[in-house]
């Protein structure tokens, strides 16, 4: 759910957001619930987040709390902004300061990208990345098997290798 946060920003120090406000932009935010940490370990979708928003809202940046503080926006700020969107420390809020229609369509396009990207799916890729470790063990084993096989010494007669040279020449 996107909520207006603006009235938490109306002594920032944040020389972007209070520039936004001054202009008569606001701060919004959106929860993405088991998100936390997502944007900051997947680069390509903060990127792709970051092209869409650009692209269809006009919105140059959006800020994660992952990322907090920075910004100007303290420990504090970040805190009343969990608060104020009901997060918990498994969860994510995004924000965009920019004009409200701006920020709306930017935020909606932003929820429906993450809605998604939850730490959930973690566990799924640690099985994964498991059973392709078993997997390349597995394969490791066979491919010794059959090198010890290749590089048994073989019982050669004589008469067969002569006839080999014989052929070559």
């Amino acid at each position: 759910m996107i909520q207006d946060l603006t009235s938490l920003f109306s002594k920032t120090a944040s020389h972007i957001i209070a520039g936004v406000i001054n202009n008569g932009g606001i701060v919004a935010g959106v929860k993405i619930n088991g998100a936390n940490g997502v944007l900051i370990d997947n680069d390509r979708l903060s990127n792709l987040v970051q092209k869409e928003i650009m692209d269809k809202a006009g919105v140059r940046g959006f800020i994660s709390t992952d990322e907090l503080p920075q910004y100007g926006i303290n420990a504090e700020d970040k805190k009343k902004i969990l608060a104020a969107c009901k997060a918990t420390a498994k969860d994510v809020v995004v924000l965009v300061a920019d004009q409200k229609d701006n920020t709306m369509t930017a935020l909606g396009i932003i929820a429906s990208i993450l809605s998604g990207q939850t730490r959930k799916a973690a566990p799924k890729s640690k099985k994964k990345a498991a059973k392709k470790a078993k997997k390349t063990k597995t394969a490791k084993k066979v491919k010794k098997a059959k090198t010890k096989r290749f590089n048994k010494p073989q019982k050669t007669n004589k008469t067969s290798i002569k006839k080999k040279s014989r052929k070559r020449k």
